[in-house]
């Protein structure tokens, strides 16, 4: 085996990925995985959480219509500065939104946002199906007048795409709890399947493809009993490290094993940055 020349990688493209908590009486908590669809440019008919890249827009929204988060504090963590930090968690909420039907916020008089109305619903549905233009979420909860709970979100790891790989993101993992009296579904666009389950359950299906940092990360989230286990060690992290793995290739250049950062052979002069 061998490895692909990674001096000079596709550059990275900012992401945020939410994993949704809900309680089982009785057991360990389930997460919310979503199929995405068969003809996706990234990760196709993979099960994965729900997330996407961060606009332009979500960097710059209004004060008046998110909360719960101190951009200046919580830099260091994700490793952005503040317009950075911000974008990663809007764009977290969106895309769980977008993708999930799942919505991180409060009505803007106090109250909580009405998931019954059937109108709420096929706004929803619109916005997952991609027909807004970039910004548009923004000008949708202003006409809603809707608050982003930036507050529900806690970083929780730092992903980076394998530097062989066309397509490359620089993502950050939050946890959520998902919000009570909301049903989540998949947006039949870019997911065509949702499912709960447990993350020891999701790495026994023999039925859900999964990719590398989905495995990790499952396995990861396995070892913890409780959502407040989980949400309480995610918070004793004061600085989210980049992951970065990396592809061996044979002598004719098919993939034939991933490497994480931990493990023996990793090629960490290839990886400076990685290995800040």
């Amino acid at each position: 085996m061998t490895a692909v020349n990674s001096t000079d990688p596709t550059p990275l493209r900012d992401s945020a990925t939410v994993i949704l908590l809900r309680k089982v009486d009785g057991g360990p908590p389930e997460l919310l995985l979503l199929r995405r669809h068969a003809r996706s440019g990234f990760a196709a008919s993979a099960w994965v959480f729900p997330g996407g890249v961060v606009d332009a827009a979500d960097r710059a929204l209004d004060p008046a219509h998110w909360e719960g988060l101190d951009p200046q504090a919580i830099a260091p963590v994700v490793g952005q500065g503040p317009e950075g930090t911000l974008g990663l968690y809007v764009a977290a909420v969106r895309e769980t939104f977008e993708e999930a039907g799942l919505l991180l916020a409060r009505a803007a008089h106090g109250g909580e946002v009405d998931v019954t109305d059937p109108g709420v619903v096929e706004l929803r549905r619109g916005l997952a199906a991609r027909s807004a233009r970039p910004g548009d979420f923004a000008a949708w909860l202003v006409r809603e007048d809707l608050v982003l709970d930036l507050g529900l979100l806690t970083p929780f790891s730092r992903w980076r795409t394998p530097a062989q790989e066309p397509k490359r993101y620089d993502t950050i993992f939050f946890l959520a709890r998902a919000p009570e009296g909301q049903v989540a579904g998949a947006d039949l666009v870019e997911t065509t399947e949702s499912r709960w389950l447990s993350a020891a359950a999701a790495l026994a299906a023999d039925d859900l493809p999964l990719i590398y940092p989905t495995v990790r990360t499952l396995q990861e989230l396995a070892t913890f009993d409780t959502i407040e286990a989980l949400l309480a060690a995610a918070v004793d992290r004061p600085e989210l490290r980049p992951v970065q793995p990396h592809i061996q290739v044979d002598a004719d250049g098919r993939y034939v094993n991933i490497l994480h950062p931990d493990e023996p052979g990793y090629p960490h002069h290839l990886y400076p940055d990685a290995d800040r």
